[in-house]
């Protein structure tokens, strides 16, 4: 059965065929279910996120009314993600060159070699259970150690990452928003006193923290947890797809293991065919025509990434897996001004892990389908061990 809607689609076992159907008779088109347009073909999707008129916030609510008054609301009105204007225009390219800096080399090492710890840690070959631990906790620590966080591999921190994500979701409970409000304030200490420890020696933090030296301290810690969050959803969800096809294509891991570069091309295909961020979100600052489109100002478009990703108008023969894909067109991790600048690294952590990870002792080739997806309203992560609905 297709999913009711592309919401829905996001945690449905195969939610392609469906984006195919959008992308095939309706690739911009109102849902009264959901209260949104929705923009699934890749002309529109494109169209969308350049047009000038579509904002990352609706303007008379830059913060969520939930977080509002928080410390966690306080880290997510400063996050360039989520902002548009003077902000996004100054903090951007310090945020992009900041990141430009990181040596693929550097990323490597610290991935495989949390990689190998998860591993050793679980007796040398993980478990279902092993894999879903690995998905929350690898990531985060790989992009905390980056930064230069202290205790980037500590479970509180892990625990407080999570906590923030959860805050910022909709839906978020009372309790979640108690938990993400603390989380926050504690997080974005720590990178105060990271900042302090490391002044203005070389390195990812010191970097962004020189090249953003106008807009802040602050401004710097909550992008550098902003960094955390990517990497505690986005850049799992990555990784957990990327298992998810080496279980389904066996026959791709001996090669995966003789020739570790191909890496980073099953990587590339993985964020076109199965992404992370199936979707985002757009909101009308004015009255415009987008993607052919009369829409008012206050509505939002629900832009499906992941459906245009496999619009053969851009991408041939799309639902085929092929590493040696040619000029392959991705939206997978926005396009625009919005583009996410961290792209490079999540693609080096997700490729140095499944290096480790596709060893035959680790036990990929027991893994099987996932058992579900975690909730969520817009990235695919799967779950091995016990479905959470």
């Amino acid at each position: 059965m297709h999913p009711t809607d592309a919401v829905a689609a996001v945690t449905h076992h195969d939610p392609y065929p469906y984006y195919a159907e959008l992308v095939r008779h309706r690739p911009v088109h109102r849902d009264e279910g959901l209260g949104l347009w929705v923009a699934a073909g890749a002309g529109e999707v494109a169209d969308v996120l350049a047009a000038e008129a579509c904002r990352v916030r609706p303007l008379r609510e830059p913060v969520p009314r939930h977080l509002a008054g928080s410390a966690a609301g306080d880290a997510f009105g400063q996050l360039v993600r989520m902002n548009d204007g003077a902000f996004h225009a100054a903090v951007k390219p310090a945020l992009a060159g900041a990141l430009a800096t990181v040596r693929p080399a550097q990323v490597g090492a610290i991935a495989r070699a949390c990689a190998k710890h998860l591993v050793a840690a679980a007796g040398g070959c993980l478990t279902r259970a092993g894999i879903d631990n690995a998905l929350v906790r690898l990531p985060v620590q790989v992009v905390g150690q980056l930064l230069g966080l202290p205790e980037a591999g500590s479970a509180e921190t892990i625990a407080g990452v999570g906590a923030f994500v959860r805050c910022c979701a909709p839906g978020a409970t009372t309790g979640d928003v108690g938990a993400g409000h603390a989380a926050a304030a504690a997080l974005v200490d720590a990178f105060r006193r990271a900042l302090a420890a490391q002044g203005e020696a070389d390195g990812l933090l010191p970097h962004l923290a020189r090249l953003a030296r106008e807009a802040g301290t602050e401004a710097v810690a909550a992008n550098a947890l902003g960094l955390l969050f990517q990497a505690h959803d986005a850049t799992a969800g990555l990784l957990g797809n990327a298992l998810v096809a080496l279980a389904r294509r066996p026959d791709l891991r001996p090669s995966l293991r003789r020739e570790p570069g191909l890496g980073k091309a099953f990587v590339r295909e993985v964020l076109r065919h199965d992404p992370p961020v199936q979707n985002t979100r757009r909101f009308l600052a004015a009255d415009a025509t987008v993607a052919g489109v009369r829409m008012g100002a206050g509505e939002a478009v629900l832009v499906v990434l992941a459906a245009a990703n496999r619009d053969p108008s851009v991408n041939s023969d799309p639902d085929r897996f092929d590493m040696g894909r040619r000029n392959a067109r991705c939206f997978a991790m926005g396009d625009g001004r919005h583009a996410c600048p961290g792209h490079r690294i999540a693609a080096m952590i997700a490729a140095s892990a499944v290096a480790v990870l596709a060893e035959p002792v680790v036990g990929l080739d027991d893994l099987g389908e996932p058992a579900g997806y975690r909730p969520s309203v817009n990235v695919r992560i799967p779950v091995f061990s016990v479905a959470r609905r």
